[in-house]
C-alpha cells in the first residue's frame, strides 16, 4: 500500500520562497517550450517583490519543491508569467492551489483580473486554464521565430465588498449604493400623456420616448385606477375608447383611504389651484388631477408623468414636501446639446478608432457583438436598443476599429439628471479592445461638461474583463448589482470655491466635505467624508480624488510644479482642448493616465501628489500662458535604450523625438493624471508678477511654492 502523501503549502513571503529559487529555475528550464526561457537572475528579481509564489511538500529530509507560480502586477490586473509543477507531482491540484492563493490575495488587494498567454498548440495547457476560469479574450501572433498563435486568456476576480458590520465598504468607501438612483424608479402616468400616444397628437413622440425609457429599464410606468373612472365619465356614448382597454394592461394603484384623500386634497389643491381652491370651484379635471398626485404620494411612489405646466411648475414645491416628482415627458429624450461629433483616435498600434453615433447600417455588426457577448435576442432589443436607430430616448454610439464595429454604448435620456446611465460592450477579442475601451468610457465621461459634477452608473455584460479594467483606472468602484459606478467632478476645488463646490457634491452625490477645506499636510492625509447613509468615513486625499476623477483637491499648501510644453504637443497629450479636430487624436489621449518627459536632471522637481502646471509656450501661436493643471503620480527614470513601448505610448513622442528634450540619454518620465483645462490661461506677465515667469524659469520644470500655487489658480480661476 503506497504511503500517504502529506499536505502541500504554498510559500508567499519572499523570505521563505528565496530557499528554492535555485529548484524554480531548474524546473522552469526542464520545460522550456511551454513556459519560454527567463534568465536566472529574473526568479530573484520576483521573489524580492513577493510575485514568486513556491509549492512544497514536507518530507523527512524537509520541505521538498513541488512548484511555482510567477507573476507581476499592473493594478487593476495581474499577469501570470509561469506556472509550473514538477512531473512527479502532477495530478494532485498543485496548480490549482497555487492558482487559487494568488486569487486570494489579488481579491483582498482589490484587482479586477487576472491574465494568462497560453501557446495554442498546448491542449493540455489551455484544457487547465479553462478549468480554472480564464476563458479566451483573444487570439494573437506571437514571437516570429517560434512562429505560434498566442491565446490571450482572463480570469475575473470576485472582488468582495467586504461590508463591516457599519456597513462601510472597503470597496466603496463613498457608498455610492446607497444613493438613490440606482433602484428603477416607478412613475404614475397622467391622461394627458396617454392621449399623446394618438399618431397625430403634437407631442406623440415625446410620450412614445417614455414608453421606450420603460423598454430599456429606466423606470417602470403604472396608472392610478382614478385614470379609468375619469376615462368612464368622458367616454362618448355607445362608443368604445381603445384607450380604456390599453391602461388595462398597465399595473394601478388605488386611490388613498377616504381619511388619507381628506388630508392630502386641501394642501395639494392649495398648491396646485390656489384661486379655485380658495373659491371652492375645483372642477372634476382639477380634481381628478389632484387625485393622482395623491395617489402617488400615498404609495410612495417616485412621481406623476405629465404635461400639465401647472403641476409642473410646482415640482419643486412637490418634491420638497411630499417626495414626489412631476415630471415631463420632455425629460426622456435626449437633450440636442450632447449630440456627437465624431472622434477619431490613433491607437497604440496603426490602428484607428472613430466613435461615431450608430445608425441602422450598424445594426447587424451591433446585434453580432451582443450576441457573442451572451446578451439574449429580447435584452439586445430592450435594454440595448440595439434596434433604436433615430430614437431620441437614447443615444447609442459605435466605436469603429479600422471602420468594423468593436464596441457600442448606450445612453438612455438622464430624467430628472439623477444618474447617466450608460450600457457598454466591446469585443475583447479585439487586440485594441483596451483602446476602445477607454474611446467609450471617455466617450461618456465627456457627457459632462467643465466644472460639472455628475453621476455615472455603468452596465456591461459579463466576460469583459478589459473594459472592467479600464473602467478601474478611470475610478470606477463595484456595485452590488454588478454595475459600475462613480461620482465625476469636473472641477478644482479651493479655499475660495470651497462651499460652491462642497454644495455641488452634496446634491449630486450626496456627499458631505468637511464644512472649511482643510490644510495640505501630505498627499496621503486622512479627508473627512459624510457618506449618503449619514456616516462618517476616512478617505485619503489621493483615494478621493481617484474616485471623483478629474477632480482635484487644491487645498491650502499643497505645492506644484510647472513644466514647458509646445502646442503641438499639448492638443494630443492634454484632454479637453477648446478647438476640436476631425484629425486623429494622439494615442495618449485615451489612457486616463498621461507621460511627461524631460531631461534626467528634472527629475528632482517631481514629487507623488503635486499639481502639475503645463506652460504652453508662444512659438507657433502658442498661448504663452499656463493653460492646465493635472496631479504627480510618480517619476522615474529611463534610459533611451531601454524605453518601452509603455513608456511612450502615453505621451507624445516618439524615440526620434527624444533628443529635443535634452542632450542626456536618460529621461524623467513623469506620471499624471486628472487634467483640468483652466477657464483663464495665465498669462506670461502674471506669472512673471507671482515670481515664476522669467525666460531661465519656463524652459524648463521649476518647483512652485503653495503660494503661488494658490496665486495661479486663483487668476486661472
Amino acid at each position: 500500500m503506497p504511503a500517504k502523501r502529506s499536505m502541500i503549502r504554498v510559500l508567499t513571503e519572499s523570505s521563505a520562497a528565496s530557499e528554492f529559487l535555485e529548484e524554480v529555475a531548474q524546473g522552469a528550464d526542464s520545460d522550456r517550450n511551454s513556459l519560454g526561457f527567463f534568465p536566472r537572475s529574473i526568479y530573484g528579481d520576483f521573489c524580492r517583490k513577493g510575485q514568486l509564489f513556491v509549492a512544497t511538500e514536507s518530507s523527512s529530509n524537509g520541505e521538498v519543491y513541488a512548484g511555482h507560480l510567477l507573476f507581476d502586477l499592473s493594478f487593476p490586473k495581474a499577469h501570470v508569467r509561469q506556472i509550473y509543477v514538477p512531473k512527479t507531482q502532477r495530478g494532485r491540484s498543485i496548480g490549482k492551489t497555487l492558482l487559487n492563493t494568488l486569487k486570494g490575495v489579488l481579491t483582498d488587494a482589490q484587482f479586477i483580473s487576472i491574465h494568462a498567454r497560453v501557446a495554442e498548440d498546448l491542449g493540455e495547457a489551455n484544457k487547465f486554464w479553462e478549468a480554472q476560469g480564464f476563458y479566451a479574450q483573444r487570439v494573437e501572433a506571437g514571437g516570429a521565430r517560434r512562429n505560434r498563435m498566442i491565446v490571450v486568456r482572463a480570469h475575473e476576480l470576485l472582488t468582495p465588498q467586504l461590508f463591516a458590520s457599519s456597513g462601510i465598504s472597503a470597496a466603496d468607501p463613498l457608498g455610492l449604493d446607497v444613493v438613490e438612483g440606482g433602484d428603477k424608479p416607478l412613475y404614475l402616468l397622467d391622461l394627458n400623456v396617454l392621449f399623446d400616444l394618438g399618431p397625430r397628437r403634437p407631442r406623440h413622440e415625446l410620450a412614445m420616448n417614455v414608453f421606450r425609457a420603460e423598454r430599456m429599464q429606466a423606470c417602470s410606468l403604472a396608472v392610478s385606477s382614478e385614470i379609468e373612472t375619469e376615462l368612464t365619465r368622458t367616454a362618448k356614448d355607445d362608443k368604445t375608447d381603445p384607450m380604456l382597454f390599453f391602461v388595462g394592461t398597465l399595473a394601478k394603484f388605488s386611490p388613498p383611504p377616504e381619511k388619507e384623500w381628506a388630508r392630502l386634497k386641501p394642501m395639494l389643491a392649495e398648491m396646485i389651484f390656489p384661486t379655485r381652491h380658495v373659491s371652492g370651484s375645483l372642477t372634476l379635471n382639477d380634481k381628478s388631477d389632484l387625485m393622482h398626485l395623491a395617489t402617488a404620494i400615498y404609495h410612495g411612489l417616485r412621481g406623476l408623468i405629465t404635461s400639465d405646466t401647472r403641476i409642473l411648475d410646482r415640482a419643486p414645491e412637490l418634491r420638497r414636501q411630499f417626495g414626489v416628482d412631476a415630471v415631463s415627458p420632455e425629460l426622456f429624450q435626449v437633450e440636442s446639446a450632447h449630440t456627437l461629433v465624431p472622434r477619431v483616435h490613433e491607437a497604440h498600434s496603426a490602428d484607428i478608432i472613430e466613435v461615431q453615433a450608430a445608425s441602422s447600417v450598424d445594426t447587424a455588426a451591433i446585434r453580432a457583438l451582443l450576441s457573442t457577448l451572451g446578451i439574449d435576442t429580447a435584452t439586445q432589443i430592450n435594454e440595448w436598443a440595439a434596434t433604436d436607430a433615430g430614437s431620441s430616448a437614447c443615444m447609442r454610439h459605435v466605436a469603429l476599429l479600422n471602420g468594423v464595429v468593436a464596441g457600442y454604448v448606450v445612453l438612455p435620456a438622464n430624467v430628472r439628471n439623477i444618474e447617466i446611465r450608460a450600457l457598454v460592450a466591446v469585443d475583447e477579442l479585439q487586440a485594441n479592445s483596451h483602446e476602445v475601451s477607454q474611446c467609450l468610457l471617455r466617450h461618456v465621461l465627456s457627457m459632462l461638461g467643465p466644472s460639472e459634477v455628475g453621476r455615472i452608473r455603468l452596465s456591461c455584460p459579463q466576460r469583459q474583463a478589459s473594459l472592467r479594467e479600464v473602467a478601474a483606472m478611470f475610478g470606477y468602484v463595484a456595485s452590488t448589482s454588478n454595475d459600475l459606478q462613480k461620482i465625476v467632478a469636473k472641477g478644482r476645488l479651493t479655499e475660495k470655491n470651497w462651499a460652491a463646490s462642497r454644495a455641488s457634491l452634496g446634491t449630486v452625490a450626496k456627499l458631505g466635505l468637511p464644512d472649511a477645506p482643510p490644510s495640505f499636510r501630505h498627499i496621503d492625509q486622512q479627508i473627512s467624508v459624510i457618506r449618503p447613509d449619514g456616516q462618517k468615513v476616512l478617505v485619503s486625499l489621493f483615494t478621493l480624488e481617484s474616485l471623483l476623477a478629474p477632480m482635484l483637491l487644491c487645498l491650502p499648501g499643497r505645492e506644484g510644479v510647472i513644466v514647458p510644453i509646445r502646442k503641438e504637443f499639448e492638443e494630443h497629450l492634454l484632454a479637453d482642448s477648446p478647438q476640436d479636430t476631425f484629425l486623429p487624436r494622439g494615442k495618449a489621449h485615451l489612457s486616463p493616465s498621461h507621460h511627461y518627459l524631460s531631461d534626467k536632471k528634472t527629475m528632482k522637481n517631481f514629487t507623488r501628489g503635486d499639481l502639475l502646471f503645463f506652460y504652453e509656450s508662444a512659438k507657433n501661436k502658442g498661448a504663452g500662458a499656463i493653460i492646465a493643471v493635472g496631479r504627480v503620480l510618480r517619476a522615474y527614470l529611463r534610459d533611451e535604450a531601454a524605453m518601452q513601448a509603455s513608456d511612450l505610448a502615453p505621451s507624445v513622442l516618439d524615440r526620434k523625438q527624444l533628443s529635443r528634450i535634452g542632450v542626456s540619454k536618460t529621461k524623467t518620465i513623469t506620471v499624471f493624471d486628472n487634467v483640468l483645462r483652466l477657464p483663464r490661461p495665465v498669462s506670461l506677465h502674471e506669472l512673471r508678477n507671482i515670481g515664476c515667469g522669467e525666460a531661465y524659469q519656463i524652459i524648463t520644470s521649476q518647483r512652485l511654492s503653495s503660494e503661488q500655487v494658490q496665486a495661479i489658480l486663483s487668476k486661472g480661476l
